[in-house]
């Protein structure tokens, strides 16, 4: 199988309302700089999904979804769904896989 991988970020203030008491900060919102990495199935080495345009509509969407200047109230797993759902809407019949981690570090896989 070939994939479409799309690399980008962008900033949101979250929080974990449940953390566990040991990480009990996480329930305060904080900033963090989320990464995303989208798999998009290719149906071969043709390219019909093209990197740029689908970067391109991936980073508006989350330009108009998520602002810095909201508090979020939800992790990086809701996050890799909605960003999930969204690309399985626009690459009807695909199969798509999604990356979200916060500041590059810890993150979720979402298939």
């Amino acid at each position: 199988m070939i994939w479409a991988i799309i690399k980008t970020q962008f900033e949101m203030l979250h929080r974990w309302k449940d953390a566990p008491d040991e990480v009990g900060f996480l329930k305060d919102f904080h900033r963090h700089i989320f990464y995303v990495d989208a798999w998009i199935e290719q149906k071969d080495e043709g390219r019909d999904i093209e990197y740029i345009q689908a970067k391109r509509g991936l980073e508006k969407y989350l330009k108009m979804t998520f602002s810095p200047d909201i508090n979020y109230d939800f992790s990086c797993e809701r996050v890799a769904i909605e960003i999930k759902g969204v690309l399985e809407g626009w690459y009807e019949g695909k199969k798509v896989k999604v990356f979200v981690s916060e500041d590059n570090e810890n993150g979720c896989l979402v298939e």
